[in-house]
C-alpha cells in the first residue's frame, strides 16, 4: 500500500474519531427522573423520629404527608383516604431531616452525576461555595446553571438537592485572575474592593467568597461595601487579617479548621504582618503553631464568633487528605470515580506528599489534622455555631457522611453532629420554619434509616428511603440510581465531556 493511501486512511480514521468525540460531547445524558407515579399522600407508620431540638427519639410515630408538607404527626393511628396514598412501614426505622452539605462545589456535569448521588445519600440541600467567572467555566457553578437545575428539580425533571445562594469566584487578592478580566477583580486595593462588590451585587451574587491573599485594607473595604449592599461574605479567612477582626467586620462563615490554628499561636500577629504569609507555610511553621498553641487566644476567637453570630464550617476532610495523602485505604475512596477526576485528585494528594516527604513532615500533617478536630470539639462546647461541609466534590453525598464521622471524632455528640447537617444550616439561611427538623407543618424533607444514628453516627448511611420534593424514593430506586451513576462515571461519553470541558476551561 502506498504512503499516499496510508495517509488518506489515517486522515479518515482521525476524522471518524473527531466525529465520534463530537457526538459524545454534544449528545446529552439521559436524565435520571423521580418515579412518575406520585401519590397524593404519604403515610409513614410506626417510625422513630430523631428530634435534634430535644436530643431525643420520638418512638412509634405516624407521619402524614400531603402536598410535600408534614400535615400531622401522631402516636395514634391516623385516618386517611386509601386512594392515592403511599403507606410506608416505618417499624424499627429512624427518620431524620434531609441533610445539607454546606461546602459543596458543583460543576457543569453535576445534574448527571452529583445531583443523583447527593439524593442517594440523603443530601437534599447544598451550598455551592465557588461560582464561575462566566459560563465558559465548566468546573464551578454559575447562576444560570443553578437556577436551571433548581427549576428542573422542582419540576421533577431530574432528582437532586436544592442549591442555595449564588457564590462569586474565589477573590484571591493581588494575583492574575482571568484572561481579559477587569483589574479590580484582583481586589488589590480598597478602591478595587468597592468596585468588585458593586459589580458582583449587580450580577446577583449573594455570597462573595474571599480567599487567602487579600490585603488587609482591601478586605475591610470589601466588608464595608458588602455590609452596605447586603451581600454575604464567606470563605477563607484572609491570611493578613485576624479571625477576630474578620468576624467583627461581618464575615458570615469561615471555612476550614486550620484558620483557628494559624490564629492561636504566639507568632500569629508576626505571621499576619509578613509580606508573604502563605509562602511560609511549611513543616517547620506548622510544628511551631502546634507547639506554641495558645488556648486563651483560641477562646477569644470563639467568644467573638458567638457575639457576632459568625458560623464555622470545619471541612476536616481537607486536612485529613493532607495527613493521609499516601495512605492506600484513604486513596481507595477514589477508585470508583471517573478516571480523569481521579488523576486530578491524586495530583493534589501527591503534591502534598512531595511538599515534605520526611517522616517529620507526614507526622506534622497528621498532628495538624488532629489539632483541628480537637479545636472543633472545643468550639462546640463553647457554643460556636458549626456547619457540616465536605469540600470533596469528587465524592458528592458520600463525603458528607465522612465529614459527620469527623465531627463525631471531634467530640460532638451524635445529636450535635446531626444538627450541624440539618437544623443549623436551616437556621443559617433563616429557613428553619421549613426545614431542619421533622415537625408538623414543615416541608417533608426526610431520610429514612434502618439503624439508629444516635447510637453510631455512621448509621446516617443506612438509608432505605428518601422523601424529597413530595416523592418517595425507596431503597430499590436508590440502588438503581447507584448502578446508573456507576456506569455513567466511567463511560466514554463522560470522558469526552470532561475532556471538552477541560479544553474550554483553558480558554478562560
Amino acid at each position: 500500500m502506498s504512503i499516499k493511501k496510508i495517509l488518506k486512511l489515517l486522515g479518515y480514521f482521525i476524522l471518524f474519531v473527531l466525529l465520534l468525540f463530537t457526538c459524545f460531547t454534544i449528545y446529552p445524558f439521559k436524565t435520571i427522573k423521580p418515579p412518575q407515579q406520585k401519590e397524593a399522600r404519604i403515610l409513614i407508620k410506626n417510625a422513630n423520629i430523631v428530634d435534634v431540638t430535644t436530643d431525643s427519639i420520638l418512638e412509634n410515630k405516624n407521619i402524614l404527608i400531603q402536598e410535600n408538607v408534614i400535615t400531622r404527626i401522631s402516636s395514634d393511628a391516623i385516618e386517611f383516604s386509601k386512594d392515592k396514598t403511599k403507606i410506608i412501614d416505618g417499624s424499627s426505622k429512624f427518620i431524620i431531616s434531609g441533610l445539607w452539605d454546606m461546602h459543596a462545589h458543583l460543576f457543569k456535569q453535576a445534574p448527571h452525576i452529583d445531583y443523583p448521588e447527593f439524593i442517594r445519600h440523603g443530601v437534599t440541600h447544598v451550598r455551592d461555595l465557588m461560582g464561575a467567572y462566566n459560563e465558559r467555566n465548566p468546573f464551578a457553578g454559575s447562576q444560570e446553571r443553578i437556577k436551571k437545575w433548581n427549576n428542573q428539580v422542582l419540576a421533577e425533571k431530574i432528582i437532586g438537592p436544592e442549591t442555595h445562594g449564588f457564590s462569586s469566584f474565589a477573590v484571591e487578592g493581588p494575583s492574575p485572575m482571568f484572561k481579559n478580566s477587569p483589574d479590580f477583580f484582583n481586589c488589590a486595593t480598597p478602591e478595587d474592593a468597592k468596585k468588585l462588590v458593586q459589580f458582583l451585587n449587580q450580577k446577583g451574587v449573594t455570597l462573595i467568597k474571599v480567599y487567602n491573599n487579600i490585603p488587609k485594607e482591601a478586605f475591610f473595604a470589601l466588608m464595608d461595601e458588602s455590609n452596605k449592599v447586603g451581600v454575604e461574605v464567606s470563605g477563607h479567612k484572609p491570611l493578613r487579617v485576624s479571625a477576630v477582626d474578620a468576624s467583627n467586620s461581618g464575615m458570615k462563615t469561615m471555612e476550614h479548621a486550620r484558620f483557628f490554628i494559624w490564629d492561636s499561636f504566639k507568632g500569629s500577629e508576626e505571621l499576619r504582618d509578613d509580606k508573604n504569609p502563605k509562602g511560609r507555610d511549611n513543616t517547620e511553621l506548622r510544628k511551631r503553631m502546634l507547639v506554641e498553641h495558645d488556648t486563651i487566644m483560641l477562646y477569644k476567637t470563639f467568644d467573638t464568633f458567638i457575639k457576632n453570630n459568625t458560623w464555622y464550617c470545619p471541612t476536616h476532610l481537607t486536612r485529613k487528605a493532607d495527613a493521609y495523602a499516601e495512605d492506600k485505604a484513604f486513596r481507595e475512596r477514589y477508585d470508583h470515580i471517573n478516571p480523569i477526576l481521579r488523576i486530578l485528585s491524586f495530583e493534589d494528594l501527591d503534591g502534598t506528599i512531595q511538599e515534605d516527604t520526611s517522616s517529620l513532615g507526614r507526622k506534622t500533617y497528621k498532628d495538624f489534622y488532629l489539632k483541628g478536630l480537637e479545636i472543633t470539639g472545643q468550639a462546640a462546647k463553647r457554643g460556636v455555631n458549626i456547619l457540616a461541609g465536605s469540600d470533596v466534590p469528587e465524592l458528592p453525598g458520600a463525603s458528607l457522611h465522612e465529614e459527620l464521622i469527623e465531627l463525631s471524632k471531634a467530640g460532638l455528640s451524635n445529636f450535635e453532629v446531626l444538627r450541624c447537617a440539618t437544623l443549623n444550616p436551616a437556621k443559617y439561611y433563616n429557613l428553619h420554619y421549613l426545614y431542619g427538623t421533622v415537625e408538623q407543618n414543615k416541608i417533608a424533607d426526610l431520610v429514612i434509616l434502618s439503624k439508629n444514628p444516635m447510637l453510631d453516627i455512621k448509621n446516617t448511611s443506612s438509608i432505605v428511603g428518601v422523601v424529597n420534593n413530595g416523592v418517595y424514593l425507596n431503597k430499590g430506586y436508590l440502588e438503581g440510581v447507584q448502578e446508573k451513576i456507576k456506569d455513567r462515571r466511567k463511560s466514554v461519553q463522560m470522558h469526552a465531556k470532561l475532556i471538552w470541558d477541560m479544553l474550554v476551561y483553558m480558554t478562560i
